[in-house]
């Protein structure tokens, strides 16, 4: 048996927040999307029915993958700035 080919999906809840995922199906896109964010699928309000899924074009495809090395340079940025600051924090002595 031959594994479906996964695409990128953006899947989104009512609130506005936003995830793209690679999966084979809408539906198996919205199940990462409750297991990113600790949602139970089944959930009458926040579950599977309350999720929209969106099999992203190619070019849109490619402008997220463009964007995508950006955001993670930016995220490590953040991420170690934090810590030298939680870092200088501690050793004066501070609570963490």
């Amino acid at each position: 048996m031959m594994d479906k080919p996964k695409s990128l999906y953006l899947v989104k809840n009512s609130s506005g927040r936003t995830l793209h995922v690679w999966a084979a199906s809408g539906d198996q896109a919205k199940r990462i999307f409750c297991k990113e964010y600790g949602i139970r699928p089944g959930d009458y309000w926040c579950g599977l029915s309350t999720l929209t899924a969106r099999k992203l074009k190619p070019e849109e495809v490619k402008a997220w993958e463009a964007d995508a090395e950006a955001e993670r340079a930016t995220y490590l940025f953040i991420h170690g700035m934090l810590e030298i600051g939680a870092k200088a924090y501690a050793e004066r002595g501070c609570a963490v």
